[in-house]
């Protein structure tokens, strides 16, 4: 879950697509995991661990 996105600097596709960039870098297999954004204004969809 990406959080933390401030009002000015970013936004949830810039955040997303940055880290998803990073992960297939490192050569991580991006479709190995559930990469979801927080949102800033509204309430997240439920995670269970």
């Amino acid at each position: 879950m990406l959080g933390h996105l401030s009002k000015e600097s970013n936004f949830p596709e810039l955040a997303y697509k940055t880290v998803v960039e990073e992960l297939i870098a490192s050569n991580y297999n991006e479709n190995s995991l559930a990469l979801s954004v927080a949102g800033r204004d509204t309430h997240s969809k439920l995670v269970t661990i």
